[in-house]
């Protein structure tokens, strides 16, 4: 029987000579996130794709954020990895030195938010006013708690100018992309940067451990009551890594 190399169906490029792989199942995680199962018209269809396309390139921007600052540190860096629950920038030799390797950790989250302000700059020259586009991407998340005048300037720009649906949405997914997982992703919950961070600015990995599980149970209960299921896993499934780090760090040396 002729049988297809699962290996193929990976996506394997090279970018500024650092060698990128992209695994099929990260597609599938993006697109269960993006509420695949819930879709029933082909108006839903498009959202999932746009947030797809918006979720991946957020996830390679992110990366690039590491390796350049890595190889700027002193690290070697082996590749970039697009597989599962996200991404991971592969070393042969991590940066020399605890303040190279935090830059090396913080650059991650910086790049994506940043790309969350060049999504919004692209947006504010459609609505012929680059401050406020740029003000959305930063602000869009507080809509609800910010003063009712600066909501309305924010959203002049959408209602004054002509901008195709399609656009708008990739710019508002992805802006919301960058911004929540940033966000996320400083949280102090191993393998996230959050977590790194803590640990290796004191010194110790038992700290964000304990503080991972926290986290990870209070989130799970919350994403448990909204009836999130994904979301249930992938909390579960960090509490697990984070409980794995737990048992490590505590064993005698």
């Amino acid at each position: 029987m002729n049988t297809q190399n699962p290996r193929s169906w990976v996506i394997r490029f090279r970018l500024w000579g650092i060698p990128v792989s992209i695994h099929p199942v990260s597609w599938v995680v993006l697109a269960l996130l993006g509420g695949v199962l819930g879709v029933d018209d082909g108006a839903g269809l498009t959202r999932v794709g746009v947030f797809v396309v918006a979720g991946m390139l957020t996830l390679l921007v992110h990366e690039f954020g590491h390796a350049p600052a890595g190889r700027c540190a002193g690290a070697l860096v082996e590749g970039i990895e697009i597989a599962g629950l996200g991404g991971s920038t592969r070393y042969t030799m991590l940066p020399p030195g605890r303040a190279a390797y935090c830059l090396t950790v913080a650059a991650g989250p910086l790049a994506s938010l940043l790309l969350g302000g060049v999504l919004g700059v692209c947006f504010g020259l459609q609505l012929e006013n680059i401050w406020a586009g740029v003000q959305y991407a930063y602000l869009m998340p507080w809509m609800e708690v910010l003063p009712t005048q600066l909501q309305r300037e924010l959203l002049m720009g959408l209602y004054t100018h002509e901008i195709s649906p399609f656009l708008q949405q990739f710019y508002t997914v992805g802006m919301l992309i960058c911004f929540w997982w940033s966000l996320f992703n400083l949280l102090p919950v191993f393998p996230l940067d959050g977590g790194k961070l803590l640990g290796s600015l004191l010194n110790n990995y038992l700290v964000p451990c304990v503080l991972g599980l926290l986290i990870c149970g209070g989130l799970g209960i919350w994403a448990l009551v909204a009836g999130s299921w994904f979301n249930v896993m992938i909390l579960g499934y960090l509490a697990y890594i984070n409980w794995q780090y737990f048992r490590v760090c505590r064993r005698p040396r």
